[in-house]
């Protein structure tokens, strides 16, 4: 699967850390994850009380030559059985994906024997699928056991030349609660590098990351910037967008569209350093306007209901 042509400017939705080739999973057996899942519980305890995010949550990033990745650990207040139901539709991921306002659409079509999930990928404003990057990635169901689900997308190639995407997610449940983990990394290319370093120097030049710089001052000095503080700005956008998916499931279908898009801005703007790219009226009249472009898409593909709140 190849991506669709590179696109002029949309230098920052270039950069998005999609998606990646993936090893195979570690042979755990089901003591093996329980006891792992149940010491991230525990370090992720101690996190919400000493660490900087308030809640229950681990952020790592790191840049190489060869390789860009972020992984993240969280507490979900919600069960297993809700969560883990929930990440192995694709469904649900074309759901939460397209909060982010460099996804300006995802479909998703059987193509035996696999899924494929389709990213539009364009800039922050309005814009329609036409506009934008096309990105296929392949939707696995890695590992599916009581109590334990893994699943990811990747693809090979991506935009701008980029290599091996993924991004793939842990859950297991422990304590009533459900741990997650959430993985995305990418090879970059010359030409992602050099867009990157425009992209930092330009438009992201004032945005920085969520962990401190080695010897930082205090405040918002102290945060990592340029390609670390990218990685992890968006590796936070994914798992805020996953919890505000998940946060309201519970609500009446004809009103979970509309919720989710206004917790999804809500928990992004609890961090305006990282995450504030747009004021609420405009952040809702994109996603909404964008949303009816993705239900034509998918319904040329298949009778599925991806109507506000139909799932």
């Amino acid at each position: 699967m190849r991506p669709s042509r590179r696109y002029p400017g949309q230098i920052a939705s270039a950069l998005l850390p999609l998606l990646l080739w993936l090893p195979p999973l570690p042979g755990w057996g089901a003591e093996d994850i329980r006891l792992r899942f149940s010491t991230y519980y525990q370090e992720l305890q101690e996190d919400a009380r000493r660490g900087p995010f308030g809640f229950p949550l681990h952020l790592h990033a790191e840049e190489r030559q060869d390789l860009v990745r972020a992984e993240i650990h969280g507490i979900l207040d919600h069960p297993f059985r809700t969560v883990g139901g929930t990440l192995t539709r694709p469904v649900s991921w074309c759901e939460f994906l397209p909060l982010n306002l460099n996804i300006k659409a995802c479909t998703f079509q059987a193509q035996a024997p696999e899924t494929i999930l389709t990213l539009y990928i364009g800039g922050k404003s309005f814009q329609t699928p036409e506009a934008a990057a096309r990105q296929p990635y392949r939707f696995q169901v890695r590992a599916r056991e009581r109590g334990y689900v893994a699943i990811a997308l990747n693809a090979l190639e991506g935009l701008l030349g980029t290599k091996a995407h993924l991004l793939e997610i842990e859950a297991a449940g422990v304590a009533g609660r459900t741990v997650v983990l959430l993985r995305s990394a990418y090879e970059p290319s010359a030409a992602s590098k050099l867009l990157t370093t425009i992209y930092l120097a330009t438009l992201a030049r004032s945005k920085v990351g969520f962990s401190r710089a080695p010897n930082g001052p205090a405040g918002q000095g102290g945060f990592v910037k340029g390609e670390q503080g990218l990685i992890e700005r968006n590796a936070m956008r994914y798992y805020l967008l996953l919890k505000a998916f998940l946060d309201t499931q519970g609500l009446p279908s004809g009103h979970q569209f509309e919720a989710r898009l206004d917790v999804a801005y809500d928990l992004m703007d609890r961090y305006p350093a990282q995450l504030h790219e747009m004021e609420k009226p405009e952040y809702l009249d994109v996603k909404r306007r964008e949303r009816e472009n993705q239900i034509r898409l998918q319904e040329r593909l298949g009778p599925v209901n991806t109507r506000p709140g139909g799932l």
